[in-house]
């Protein structure tokens, strides 16, 4: 058998393994999917494959919320997803704005720390983790929307918290216009990829741009972008 043969059947091995003993006569008891261990997922009958899936899951940030969505992790088995339901208990309970509101304080989404992102409602530690290091691979955010991209920030959440959240003029960072690439640009402004990739051709073929009007001469820029040129790039 070859080498990748091993590792197809040793994956297909975790996924069918359970203990001997069988699924229905398996005693079961109320638990939490969110805070078992890989042993206590296969005390409970399920495949060591799909109880490792489950702990990444978890690791990674997801919750499960409602019995159900133990139907959403791939390979778990049908009617062992049908057994263990009814046992679900979970302590997840969505944000409660109307409480917590008058407590929120706004914060600059370009200039906030890990614990400023996690003293809003809805906002754990791993959600912050990931929007301060999307923040930090696209140098900055420009507008509300850039974080709409953060994995795991729903738009019903960002909606929600809106009115908590700012960026300061002073805290967008200043990419030089001269040296952006056409990503950066996208990225920093949401201008579509064709006028950016204009944008690099006319410095490449005739030399920097001296001023940000000259950004007219470029095929498909018009007037409305330049004030938002003017806030998020400067000219060496």
């Amino acid at each position: 058998m070859t080498k990748q043969g091993k590792k197809w059947k040793a994956m297909l091995d975790d996924e069918h393994n359970t203990e001997e003993t069988h699924p229905n006569t398996i005693p079961l008891y109320p638990f939490d999917p969110n805070n078992l261990s890989i042993e206590e997922w296969q005390r409970l009958g399920v495949p060591v494959g799909v109880a490792k899936r489950i702990i990444n899951y978890v690791n990674k940030g997801g919750q499960f919320r409602k019995p159900e969505d133990l139907r959403k992790i791939w390979g778990m088995p049908q009617l062992m997803a049908d057994r263990l339901i009814p046992y679900v208990r979970t302590n997840y309970k969505e944000p409660d704005f109307k409480q917590t509101t008058r407590n929120i304080q706004a914060i600059d989404i370009n200039t906030a720390d890990l614990e400023a992102w996690k003293s809003l409602p809805g906002i754990g530690e791993v959600l912050a983790e990931r929007i301060i290091k999307c923040r930090e691979q696209s140098d900055g955010f420009s507008n509300m929307e850039e974080l709409s991209a953060v994995y795991g920030l729903k738009d019903s959440l960002l909606k929600q918290l809106a009115p908590y959240l700012q960026i300061h003029q002073s805290s967008l960072k200043k990419l030089p216009l001269n040296r952006a690439s056409a990503y950066q640009i996208v990225s920093k402004t949401g201008i579509s990829i064709e006028v950016a990739k204009a944008i690099v051709r006319r410095r490449q073929e005739q030399g920097w741009f001296a001023e940000m009007d000259q950004l007219l001469e470029v095929p498909g820029f018009t007037k409305d972008w330049l004030s938002r040129f003017h806030a998020l790039f400067f000219i060496e």
